[in-house]
């Protein structure tokens, strides 16, 4: 759903489908900042990063039919701004609001959880052998939360997976990279992980495969624009 009169406002509230965020509600604003930085190629907005979220969710929605032999995986996507405390202090009241938990002008990196295995693939377009310890914090405390909340005495401890995978060689294409990561994950399944195949063994993307994802985000909020 978007507002429509796009050439008389500063912005356009894009509402995610109910179900995009498990359990949480989610709403965000584009601006003429967002399509300027995906025609420009430059550094990508939080906003950017979570409305092609739902072109992902999309595709795992209304899947085509998986091949034989390959497995359907049942996947569900985390807002960013669920991880930040400031955003658990109530619903956005203005733009300003909705935008603040999207920090710009910091790097993106991607945790993919596997529940049945206890696993965090963890993909930093950076570097494929270090971890940050920040985000690890993040994820290891919000798995023993889960434990909690959910009444297992079961103590779970995640076995973290740093993946092999493209690496960026600029200092702006971290957005393009984790959303990379994200498409390939969601139509090729778990599997591209686990056998370490990420990329099909790229050193880097091609600037064909970043603009496969420009294309698919313009398209995307081209419909919403003018449906």
């Amino acid at each position: 759903m978007s507002d429509r009169q796009v050439t008389k406002v500063d912005s356009i509230k894009v509402q995610s489908e109910s179900d995009l965020f498990y359990g949480y509600d989610s709403y965000t604003y584009l601006t003429w900042v967002d399509f300027e930085v995906v025609l420009t190629m430059d550094e990508l907005t939080g906003v950017v990063i979570v409305s092609y979220m739902m072109v992902l969710f999309n595709k795992m929605k209304y899947p085509p039919p998986p091949p034989p032999k390959k497995k359907r995986l049942r996947n569900s996507l985390c807002e960013p701004t669920l991880i930040l405390p400031s955003t658990h202090k109530g619903k956005s009241k203005n733009i300003d609001d909705a935008s603040r938990g999207l920090v710009d002008q910091r790097h993106w990196v991607l945790g993919v959880l596997d529940m049945k295995s206890n696993t965090c693939y963890y993909l930093y377009s950076l570097s494929s052998t270090n971890f940050n310890m920040q985000f690890l914090q993040i994820v290891d405390s919000a798995i023993v939360m889960y434990a909690t909340q959910s009444g297992s005495n079961k103590r779970v401890k995640m076995n973290w997976v740093n993946v092999t995978s493209p690496i960026q060689l600029g200092s702006t294409e971290c957005g393009y990279y984790m959303l990379r990561f994200m498409k390939e994950i969601v139509e090729e399944g778990i599997e591209v992980l686990v056998k370490d195949n990420l990329g099909d063994g790229k050193v880097e993307y091609t600037i064909d495969d970043i603009d496969e994802i420009r294309e698919e985000w313009l398209e995307f909020v081209t419909s919403l624009i003018y449906r």
